[in-house]
């Protein structure tokens, strides 16, 4: 894992400290054609609420503890998602039916799994505390940079990154500050998030990020800036 104290990651990377030119990356690829079984599906959660000002969005830290790749790096929500309910997501979205697909009650309950293991808000939902709609399903496909090999080289993941637009209706003060995942894990400004992701600088999101060597690049933040802008908001 690269850390502050690892100067011949650094100098490999060019980077010096945590900021615009932090190491890492994703590059998406046009179109939905290629299969599932390469580049493996991914769904990620752009998590909103309506706030005083501007909506806010989820974000977190991937904890060291509990990702194997991606460490120390922000991230809105992910899970790995079935390559059975993928299929469907796919071809929904292949033929242009993004409805259709975000309407779906498979995809409900798998960004419901995501609440409960992975924004450890189980009980909360188990007592109808929690309240979401899903508004919108988007998909792209690439190669995310997820660590390097020992000998310095980058490891990389072909993914197909799903992003569902979900809206939390109830009970989004039930947001723990850290969970097994994700930690901290905080509500941030939606403009923050969209600078941050854009310039790969924790400091944008302006919630003490950039005080460890985290990073901000990836597939899924990419993905959510997309959803974000077609939204407008």
């Amino acid at each position: 894992m690269m850390t502050a104290g690892a100067p011949g990651t650094w100098w490999r990377f060019g980077v010096s400290a945590p900021g615009p030119a932090t190491w890492g990356g994703a590059r998406l690829l046009p179109g939905l054609y290629r299969p599932l079984v390469v580049y493996q599906p991914v769904l990620a959660l752009t998590v909103l609420r309506h706030a005083t000002n501007r909506p806010e969005i989820v974000v977190g830290v991937r904890d060291p503890g509990s990702n194997r790749y991606h460490q120390n790096v922000a991230s809105v929500p992910t899970r790995r998602v079935p390559h059975a309910i993928a299929r469907h997501w796919l071809r929904a979205l292949r033929t242009g039916r993004q409805t259709s697909a975000a309407t779906r009650a498979d995809l409900r309950d798998e960004v419901a799994n995501i609440f409960s293991r992975k924004l450890g808000l189980a009980d909360r939902q188990e007592r109808a505390e929690i309240g979401f709609h899903v508004e919108s399903l988007s998909a792209a496909q690439g190669i995310s940079v997820i660590g390097e090999h020992e000998d310095g080289r980058p490891r990389t993941e072909s993914l197909t990154m799903f992003n569902a637009v979900v809206w939390v209706e109830k009970g989004d003060e039930h947001l723990p500050p850290e969970t097994a995942s994700y930690r901290p894990l905080v509500w941030a400004d939606v403009e923050n998030f969209v600078a941050m992701s854009e310039h790969r600088d924790t400091g944008r999101l302006e919630k003490g990020f950039e005080r460890s060597f985290f990073c901000a690049y990836g597939l899924c933040l990419e993905t959510s800036v997309r959803a974000l802008r077609k939204m407008q908001l």
